[in-house]
């Protein structure tokens, strides 16, 4: 699966695939004034900067990293859009490293950056400063700070939070995990929480799926709960299941309309993938069917009509056509029929014609 992350914009164009590992050497860096410095005090070298200046170091990735571009130089000033898609990581590849580059300014963080090892860097005409030896709990402590200052602050201060929490999730350092647990706790504003909790969910396996699970389970805030739902499609590998049990009980049981009527849609873009061995989730399209049918809740069953429509033609239809003719409301009905209509589908379209001629 390849997937973009929402809400994330003014990022770094980057893809993770399978490269080998990159030693931790220098870049090559043009149009700037370059300088090499020992890394041991990450915090300390940003804090003296007082004028803008590019500072990069080299740190160890979870996953290989390549960017999506067809120019081998990165650009660091103008105004080039980067949008960031990450794919997952595939079984067995090797240990990797990737570029953190920070563009700092009166002692504070106001860009970040990842990029690949071998690509070539335009510094802008500015100072750049690469960093030897920089520890990667340190550049995780030092990009978490910049976020939390960032917290509250001017638009103007967003851009750590959004490549900062990716760069992150990314690193190969034991502080990242409780990291991003601590930055979806109830204290931080949403937009910190939903990417703490997205990154959790994509990049950090098992321990990033019992953090987004709980949430799930126990948080209070439904706008929150709402994003999570998303989360939980994310999972991969041995957990994959069990987020997809919690989504079906979250689309049955949950006590916010809103979060069950994501739930349903979510679990509906779910069933039209094709999982290991071809086959399709058959529990979710029951589940589905069930709650168009039965539920108590007349939003509920409308959005649960409305998510067994975006099934594929071969599913959609025929639950639909179950809805339409067996359903007790006549709303329900209603609805079901609506979206049979505009399936056009042909056989939506005989039965339409059946019910047209009754």
């Amino acid at each position: 699966m390849r997937m973009t992350a929402s809400g994330c914009a003014g990022v770094v164009a980057a893809v993770l695939s399978v490269v080998a590992a990159a030693p931790a050497q220098q870049p090559k860096v043009t149009n700037a004034q370059v300088s090499v410095r020992n890394g041991g005090n990450l915090q300390q070298e940003i804090a003296a900067v007082k004028t803008p200046t590019w500072i990069g170091y080299s740190v160890p990735l979870q996953h290989a990293l390549r960017t999506n571009w067809d120019d081998s130089v990165v650009h660091l000033e103008g105004n080039v859009r980067h949008d960031e898609t990450v794919s997952e990581p595939k079984t067995g590849e090797p240990a990797a490293r990737g570029n953190v580059l920070l563009r700092v300014d009166s002692g504070a963080i106001q860009k970040v950056r990842i990029e690949e090892t071998d690509r070539e860097i335009d510094g802008g005409a500015l100072p750049f400063v690469w960093l030897t030896d920089v520890r990667p709990g340190d550049s995780v402590k030092t990009i978490a700070a910049a976020i939390d200052a960032s917290v509250g602050a001017s638009t103007g201060s967003r851009v750590p939070l959004d490549t900062g929490m990716l760069v992150i999730a990314l690193e190969d350092a034991p502080e990242a995990l409780p990291t991003l647990r601590r930055f979806t706790e109830a204290k931080y504003p949403l937009n910190v929480r939903e990417k703490a909790a997205f990154w959790l969910a994509n990049e950090r396996g098992r321990e990033g799926f019992d953090r987004v699970s709980a949430l799930a389970k126990s948080d209070k805030d439904d706008a929150f709960l709402a994003k999570l739902v998303f989360d939980l499609t994310l999972v991969k590998g041995a957990e994959k299941k069990a987020a997809t049990d919690q989504l079906l009980d979250l689309a049955k049981n949950d006590a916010a309309p809103k979060v069950r009527s994501q739930a349903q849609f979510w679990l509906a873009q779910m069933a039209g993938r094709k999982v290991e061995g071809g086959l399709q989730d058959s529990r979710i399209v029951r589940s589905l069917g069930e709650s168009a049918q039965n539920d108590p809740n007349a939003a509920i069953r409308k959005s649960a009509v409305f998510a067994l429509s975006r099934l594929p033609a071969d599913q959609a239809v025929p639950q639909l056509i179950q809805v339409a003719s067996t359903s007790k409301d006549a709303a329900t009905r209603r609805e079901a029929i609506f979206w049979l209509g505009q399936s056009k589908d042909p056989k939506a379209l005989e039965y339409l014609e059946k019910v047209v001629k009754e």
